[in-house]
């Protein structure tokens, strides 16, 4: 899959405390009914005025009781108990012979009505189909075989033997659970939803289903966003890493007084995020892992990339080049795991090592990038198409000056795209670069 997106930076997640969550993920205050409802209030107020100007102490209780509902507009029971002061206020002003409570008891009726938790009826959502109807640019899934069919599709047919009947079983869902995992604590089989995730760590965090936006589910709560990607940074820093309880419990839950309690606390909570984010996080007896479960991530798309570029040397083919081509511009300049290290004050205060973790990612990926953008440039320019080797290498060259073999091919595409007095001013800088 293509890691296409626009550049832009997301903001950094609700977990850190210093963006907001994205506006679909969470629900609007100023609603049509609360901006009627503070209209309302605000009539009462001003009706209050002359009232208390009169010398009647109602006019007071009715600015006040209005301030409240202002104040207290997301509580449905406060401005119940306002309206029904308010129609209360008219029914005794027109014992009084007062007309004008008319209008009061009109204005609390209908407001009371109003301020009543009216929900609107929403439509059933229809089932998400698993595994059977997927958007074009998904791969189809792997067809999963209980393990009676997978013995009776491979085991050898012959004439003489009897025909094998195998029970035809219910197949195993991975959103109903089965029987508990001995290995990682979640209900049900392992769902792999092979290719259906796919994982952006590079430039922003994002964790996206075709049907389903999965980073608010994962983000809204600090800790274990925290603790989902610190485990994430060390499977991509090293495929395989497993930690021990108590290096994680050192992490995240140093100097409380039951840190294990709060650690299997963490863990269980993980494995309630929604599928497959859940799973992904594996526990056995004392050591923790994360697994992708064959998931799609920009970080796998990029090695992959500079593998292919590697191996091929420069047989690689058009295809690889032009995917090349369009992955290096839609992955932009942006770090891996953008802002973790606000979440890492905020959880850890910076104690423990994940932030070195990521850091050591964010290297590896930038010399892949580099590495990347070098074969492909020479590519392009052994094609004769100069001028798309520079526009491939200048965003490289800023974060990457210090790489000589950068610059020379940066140098080289330049002079061959007729643009000699560019490429002479960067080969004057990087020499001073080199001499300082």
């Amino acid at each position: 899959m293509t890691a296409l997106r626009a550049r832009e930076i997301s903001d950094i997640l609700p977990a850190t405390g210093k963006a907001g969550m994205n506006e679909a993920a969470s629900e609007k205050f100023w609603t049509w009914r609360r901006i009627l409802l503070a209209a309302g209030y605000g009539l009462v107020f001003l009706a209050g005025l002359p009232i208390l100007f009169a010398s009647d102490p109602n006019g007071l209780v009715l600015m006040g009781a209005a301030v409240a509902g202002v104040l207290f507009l997301h509580r449905t029971w406060v401005g119940v108990v306002v309206w029904a002061y308010a129609a209360a206020s008219g029914v005794v002003a027109l014992t009084s012979g007062d007309d004008t409570g008319f209008f009061g008891v009109v204005a609390g009726l209908a407001f009371g009505a109003l301020a009543l938790p009216w929900r609107p009826r929403s439509r059933a959502a229809k089932p998400m189909p698993y595994f059977t109807q997927q958007p074009a640019f998904i791969p189809p899934p792997t067809p999963f075989l209980a393990p009676q069919a997978v013995v009776a599709k491979s085991a050898p047919v012959t004439p003489a033997a009897d025909p094998v009947i195998v029970p035809q079983t219910e197949p195993i869902s991975a959103l109903k659970p089965t029987a508990r995992s001995r290995r990682n604590g979640h209900t049900g089989g392992d769902p792999t939803m092979p290719g259906a995730l796919f994982i952006e760590a590079i430039g922003k965090i994002s964790l996206t289903l075709p049907w389903r936006d999965l980073t608010p589910d994962l983000m809204r709560r600090p800790v274990l966003g925290f603790l989902w990607l610190y485990l994430f940074a060390r499977e991509m820093r090293q495929p395989g890493d497993r930690i021990t309880r108590t290096a994680l419990i050192d992490e995240i839950a140093h100097g409380v007084a039951d840190p294990r309690q709060r650690l299997r606390g963490y863990l269980r909570d993980l494995s309630h995020l929604p599928i497959p984010l859940g799973y992904m996080i594996k526990v056995e007896d004392e050591l923790i892992s994360f697994d992708l479960f064959r998931q799609e991530t920009d970080v796998d798309e990029l090695r992959k990339t500079a593998a292919a570029f590697k191996q091929e040397g420069s047989k690689v083919d058009e295809h690889e080049i032009q995917h090349a081509q369009e992955l290096l511009p839609a992955l932009g300049n942006g770090d891996f795991l953008p802002g973790f290290e606000d979440m890492e004050k905020r959880v850890t205060k910076g104690r423990g090592i994940a932030g070195q973790v990521v850091a050591d990612v964010r290297a590896h990926l930038h010399t892949l990038r580099g590495d990347v953008a070098i074969a492909v440039a020479n590519a392009l320019l052994d094609r004769g198409q100069s001028a798309d080797a520079v526009a491939l290498l200048e965003p490289i060259m800023t974060r990457s000056e210090e790489r000589d073999d950068v610059a020379r091919t940066l140098i080289t595409a330049l002079r061959e795209s007729g643009q000699h007095s560019r490429a002479a001013e960067l080969r004057r800088r990087f020499v001073a670069d080199q001499e300082k």
